[in-house]
This record gives structure tokens, sequence and C-alpha cells, in this order.
């Protein structure tokens, strides 16, 4: 685990736009109430203040979807298809799009009645526009069912009020609360976070009276009539500043953290969190109250540890038309920039962040503009640029209503990119996909039928899986593209082996997905095809017990061949794979076990 210490700098954001968001409250609180502040002091105040209403404003405004409200209220059909397109070294000579992910497509087919609690989704999964396995979901009021339509007749059924008997009776569950119900869960936590009035009120109070007790008027200013960039648009806007030393401000800081630590209205709500993680039995710290206490002392540790200097350090509130559009905390080591701009037809919000020391940039857009709505997240660090974005698109017409969705990871030498063309069609009528004799009512059934429908599934969804990833699916090229995609906290410092956890991780996820039961002679030798790269010995373990050993950085090409040789004239065999690690983590061998 990371030492606390070097915890991600998104903590250390997330705790500072929360501290301003409560403090702009407050301010906005008593612009409105009192008189307190007068001049510059008032204008930066109100502006400050501004922040919570305007983010509400373009949530509220981007989230807005008049056509999702037809949906809850009548039936609707919908067309999707995903695909997933994967180039690895772009824009140079060796840029590769020859990846077997690229050859699948996902369509699926609904039929959904929210207001009857009934929807219907078919699911194909397809290669170069030729079907390969075919899954159908239904679910029926309070009953849910699946059938994997290439190798069964019959759905498998379950009402939602039985199924923990029903897995309670079959040996799955030891206690009822093993499975939560998801929907009480989200909303439980939901819940949480809502405020009362006398909270708000004892939270404005509380951290006011700081600022009040640490600034004087003389360290408030304004600028009129400044052009800045929002958006890539040129907007006129008055700014107001509040002006500090480094050590002023992280002084206030440190008190307003201390009072934060001790906040019982925080607290409270940081202990029903841990009251309703316990309910629901999920793996949660034995004290979140303690964490949250010890990440801001941490954060405190730090600030004093570095607390020398007189460099200024700024808050800057902009407005347009007196609404803010941009809120700025600058510091000696960093700075947060928080956009917030609305328009009619244009939403924008955006927080960037930039470490001067050590010039990691973070940068988390959101807008919406003309019926497109843009989400991304941008890393830039040591000259590695990572980001994340997401792009739909809406058109409606009358009834019907065409999404397109196109998610996007991509990074100095690789790109990912997932689209989505969906078709919703609002209608009168729609055939119900349920006929008598077509489920089994897993809820009826004996233990022993249970157990035996269950290993009739699972046998043949193994076969199922073991003949895509042999014949359709290079499991090494899924491997490469979860590992590029899927972002791993990194490790400043390196393990005995000399390794980042990072490439520890990435290396070990290769491998991890290759382990399986019952696997088919044709799955080991895709399986020696994925290692070749860091296979470099054979253990011979028992008659029956083979250990491929592996190393991060070296192959042999004569092991390969005599693996493959062996596995060839042994085809008719099943194996069991399974990994096996060293004392820090590492993927030393797979053992493979002859049945």
């Amino acid at each position: 685990m990371m030492p606390r210490k070097k915890r991600n700098t998104i903590i250390i954001i997330a705790i500072l736009i929360i501290l301003l968001l409560i403090l702009g409250a407050a301010c906005a609180y008593l612009y409105i109430t009192t008189d307190m502040f007068k001049s510059n002091i008032t204008l930066f105040t109100k502006y400050v203040g501004q922040n919570v209403e305007n983010l509400e404003t373009v949530y509220r405004k981007i989230e807005k979807n008049e056509y999702n409200d037809l949906l809850e209220q009548n039936k609707y059909t919908t067309k999707t298809n995903l695909k997933i397109n994967n180039i690895e070294n772009i824009g140079t000579t060796l840029e590769n799009s020859e990846n077997s992910i690229n050859q699948l497509k996902l369509e699926i087919n609904g039929q959904t009645d929210k207001s009857n609690q009934y929807n219907y989704q078919n699911i194909k999964l397809l290669k170069n526009d030729e079907s390969i396995t075919e899954v159908e979901y239904v679910q029926n009021e309070n009953a849910y069912g699946i059938r994997f339509s290439d190798l069964f007749r019959q759905y498998l059924f379950v009402d939602n009020e039985s199924l923990i008997e029903l897995l309670e009776r079959n040996g799955a569950l030891s206690d009822t609360q093993d499975i939560p119900d998801v929907t009480n869960l989200v909303q439980e936590l939901g819940n949480v976070f809502k405020f009362t009035e006398e909270e708000k009120k004892q939270l404005q109070d509380r951290y006011l009276n700081i600022l009040n007790k640490n600034i004087s008027n003389d360290n408030f200013s304004v600028e009129k009539n400044k052009t800045i960039q929002i958006n890539q648009k040129g907007v006129n806007v008055n700014a107001y500043t509040l002006t500090l030393t480094k050590e002023q401000m992280n002084n206030i800081y440190i008190k307003l953290l201390e009072e934060l630590k001790q906040d019982e209205v925080i607290l409270n709500k940081i202990d029903s969190l841990q009251s309703i993680f316990e309910n629901y039995q999920t793996n949660v710290s034995d004290s979140l109250r303690e964490d949250f206490v010890e990440d801001i002392e941490d954060i405190i540790a730090d600030i004093e540890q570095n607390n020398i200097g007189k460099e200024e350090a700024k808050i800057i509130v902009y407005e347009n038309y007196h609404k803010t559009v941009r809120t700025v905390i600058q510091n000696p080591e960093y700075e947060i920039i928080l956009d917030v701009y609305s328009l009619e037809n244009e939403n924008y919000m955006q927080i960037a962040y930039q470490n001067k020391e050590t010039e990691e940039e973070q940068l988390v857009t959101y807008k919406k503009q003309k019926g497109e709505i843009t989400a991304s997240y941008k890393i830039s660090k040591d000259s590695i640029i990572k980001e994340y974005s997401l792009v739909r698109n809406e058109k409606v017409n009358n009834n019907q209503c065409i999404r397109n969705v196109v998610a996007t990871y991509e990074d100095n030498s690789n790109r990912v990119e997932a689209t989505i063309a969906q078709e919703i069609n609002i209608v009168d009528n729609f055939e119900e996909h349920i006929e008598e004799g077509d489920c089994i009512n897993l809820s009826e059934l004996e233990p022993q039928q249970f157990q035996s429908i269950l290993g009739q599934v699972v046998q043949k969804l193994t076969d199922k899986v073991n003949t895509l990833v042999t014949s359709d699916l290079n499991i090494e090229d899924l491997g490469k593209v979860l590992t590029t995609i899927i972002p791993v906290q990194d490790s400043q410092e390196f393990e005995e082996v000399g390794i980042t956890q990072t490439e520890k991780s990435r290396f070990n996820s290769k491998f991890e997905m290759l382990q399986g039961e019952e696997l088919e002679g044709e799955r080991i030798l895709t399986l020696i095809e994925a290692i070749e790269d860091n296979f470099i010995n054979i253990e011979v373990v028992s008659d029956t017990e083979i250990k491929l050993v592996l190393d991060r950085l070296n192959s042999n090409q004569e092991v390969i061949d005599m693996m493959t040789n062996f596995i060839e004239e042994n085809k008719n065999k099943k194996y069991n794979v399974k990994a096996e690690y060293d004392e820090t983590g590492l993927i030393t061998s797979m053992v493979l076990t002859m049945l």
C-alpha cells in the first residue's frame, strides 16, 4: 500500500474544492443576509459564493433530457451496436490495428416498458458480422431470466423475493445479508450527504468565522475589464483577488482543515457511511472516521513541513455580467482553475490542476453544446499524456432518438475507441419474448436438480468460452486492451524486483486471465503463444504437473517449441491452469495440471 504521505494529488484537489464550495456557500449566505462585507470584500465573497449555484445550474442543464422523460412513461425499442477499435504505436511506422478485438461487434436489441417493469435484451457477439454467441436477458416485474440462446432452449428464471432463499437452500449463502439490495444501497448513500438547514447554518458560521479572524480589507483588490479565454472564447470579466503570502494562506488552510477534522456535522456523515457499508457487509475500513481524520492530518503535516516563505498566494474570482465564470487558487506549489460557464445553448465546467514543482497537470472537462455532451479527463506527467473522453450526440425526431457515443482512451502510443450507435423508438406495443414452457424456475427446484442444471450450464459455458478464445479471440489482444485502458495507481517507490507497482500489475494481468479449469489442448496452445515473450523454462513437478517458468525480460524459443510439441501430442487431454506468485506478488510461473 502506498504511504499516506504519497497519496494521489486528487485527494488534495478534492478537499480543496470541498472547502471552496463550503466557504462559497457561507459567503453567499452572509452576502444575502447581512451587511458584514463591504467594497471589494463584498464583491469577492459574492462571486466566490456563486460557484455553488453555478455548478448546480450547469449540471442540471447538462443532464436535462426531455426525451428520457418520455422513455419513463412509454414503451420503447432499442437497437444498439458497440464496436471497439484498438491501435498500437500510433503515429509511427509500427502503427498496428490488427487486433482480434477490432473484428468483434456487440449487437443489442431491446424492448422496455418501465411502467410495467418489463425489460428484454438480446445480445449478440459478432465477428466480421457473423454471430458467434448470443445471450438473452428478460425482466418481468420481480422475476429475472437469462438464456444462452446458442446453447439452451429455455430461460433460467428466478424471482427477486426467492433469490436469497434459493441460494441459502443450495449452500451458496450462509447469511441473507451476503447479497445487498443495490437499489436501497444507492438510495441510502445518496441520502447521507443531504444537509438540513440547521447543518448548513452550522457549516456557514463555523468556516466564515475562521476567514473573518484571518483576513483584512487590505488583502483584497479588483481589476476591471479583463479578457480571459474560456472554452476557446474570449470573455470580458472583472477580477476580484484575495492576496496572501504562502504562509498566511497555508495557515488559514490548516485552520480550516483542523476544523474539518473535528466537524461533527461532516464526521457524522462519515459515520453514516460506515453504518451503511457495514449493514451491507461490504469490504470497508474498520473506521472511515479515523481514516478521514488521518488523511487530513497527513495533508496538514505536509503543509507544515513546507510552510516557509513570503511568496504570494491568491484566490481570484472572475465575473461576467454579475455571474462568476472562473475561480483560481494560486499557490507557489500548485494552481487550480475552476471554470463554470452557462449560456442558453452552451454549458461548460472545467477543473484544471497544475503542480508547478513536478509539472504534473490534470484536466477534467464536462460540457454540453447543441445536443452534444462531452466529458474528459486528461493527465500529463513526465512527458506521458493520458486522456479518457466520452462524446454523446443525440438527435430527436418525434418518437425517435438517434444516439451516438464515442468513448476513447489515448496515450502517447495507443488509442482504444469504443463507438456505440443506438436507435430508440417509442412504440404502442411489442411482442413479449417469454412463452409458457420457455422457462425453468430455479426457485422451484430441489437442491439436487438445481446443482445438476447449474453444473450443465457451467460446463457448456466453459466449453463455449474456450472455443471463442481458441478460434475467435486472441487472449493476448484482450490483455493488451485491458492493461492499456485500466488505470493503475502509480507507485513512486521501486519494489525489490526493480519494477514499479504499475509495471507489476500490467505484467500480472496478462497472465491472470489465462487461468482456468478443464481447458482443452487447443486453449493451452493459445496460452503458450500468449506467454512466449516471457517463457524461459519448464519445471516438471510430477507426472501430471508442469511449471511454465516466466521472466519479465527474456524468453527461450527452444523451451517454447518443446512445450508446443508436448501439447500437440497430448491434445486430447484437459488441463487446469493457475498462476504462481513470488513473495512480492509478481507472477513467476503458470502451473499446468493434466487431468
